[in-house]
């Protein structure tokens, strides 16, 4: 299969890329910055998703996966411009390039912060109600995708907190620095603090990577089948390196959970093949050697 992926340069992407390639798919990665590098056998293609310069045609290829985000999704109002313009204006733009082009299937990397805070599990079809300016562009991504299903079969994936190496300013890399330097990890409420869903990145790129070879078309929730806290999340990376995490209480009350429904994604997959919280951290850490390329296959 012929597959443009865009934020290929990205977290999620940079492995992606790996996964593809390893399944002999033949991949073209739109880049924001001329020359930046790009693995053997990956073909370039230059363009800015934040700029006014826009690409006329896109080359023949079967799939898209649309990963890329503004990288300033944290300076808003000031960085509004380019956040609608990478995660909205691009989508839009991508879409009709898709449809002219005749792309067969189009796979868009969404957020669970698109929910509304709510104390039960979030369903796919559930009330969206954003709460900042990043989460109304990514819900307003996957709106575009609606009108374009006549023309080719489109999928979305709502990730749920990934995690994995080479993450930065995050939760993960910040529990796992604080933990390291005994510094103390806070905590709202009196439990454990902020409940979540999680999923090893590596997981995440096999789900991209089912969607797309398998044709998968509607939305899905993408995580580890249980979810953590915080304080698990501290306590098993403190286990790990044999640290005593130090906890702090703010005060505060817990956040609403952010905890997904995988009703929908266990019907496509078996869940058992996501890692879990502790074979994750520890490859994240570099303790334990993550498998191959992770293949999710069909359940049942």
């Amino acid at each position: 299969m012929r597959i443009l992926l865009t934020g290929a340069s990205g977290f999620i992407g940079s492995r992606l890329i790996l996964a593809l390639g390893g399944r002999g798919h033949e991949l073209i990665c739109l880049r924001r910055h001329p020359g930046s590098f790009v693995p053997a056998g990956v073909v370039p293609l230059d363009w800015d998703l934040a700029s006014n310069q826009t690409i006329r045609a896109l080359p023949a290829v079967d799939a898209i996966i649309h990963l890329a985000q503004s990288n300033q999704y944290r300076n808003f109002p000031t960085a509004a411009a380019d956040i609608f313009a990478v995660n909205t204006v691009s989508t839009a733009h991508l879409l009709d390039l898709a449809r002219r082009a005749g792309v067969q299937r189009f796979v868009l990397g969404s957020s669970a912060s698109v929910y509304a805070d709510s104390k039960r599990s979030c369903q796919e079809d559930a009330k969206l109600q954003p709460n900042d300016f990043y989460a109304a562009t990514k819900l307003a991504a996957e709106t575009l995708l609606h009108p374009y299903a006549r023309y080719f079969g489109t999928c979305t994936l709502r990730l749920f907190t990934p995690y994995g190496p080479g993450q930065r300013d995050r939760l993960f890399p910040t529990l796992m620095k604080r933990v390291r330097e005994c510094r103390p990890v806070t905590l709202d409420g009196e439990g454990g603090g902020l409940r979540l869903s999680v999923a090893y990145v590596d997981d995440v790129t096999a789900t991209f990577q089912a969607a797309v070879e398998q044709g998968w078309q509607g939305t899905y929730n993408v995580a580890a089948r249980e979810p953590t806290c915080v304080q698990d999340i501290a306590s098993t990376i403190g286990r790990l390196i044999a640290v005593t995490p130090v906890f702090e209480r703010t005060g505060r009350p817990e956040p609403s959970p952010l905890i997904a429904d995988l009703t929908r994604l266990a019907k496509l997959i078996d869940l058992g093949q996501f890692r879990s919280l502790e074979h994750g951290l520890a490859c994240t850490m570099g303790l334990s050697r993550p498998e191959d390329t992770t293949t999710l296959s069909a359940d049942g």
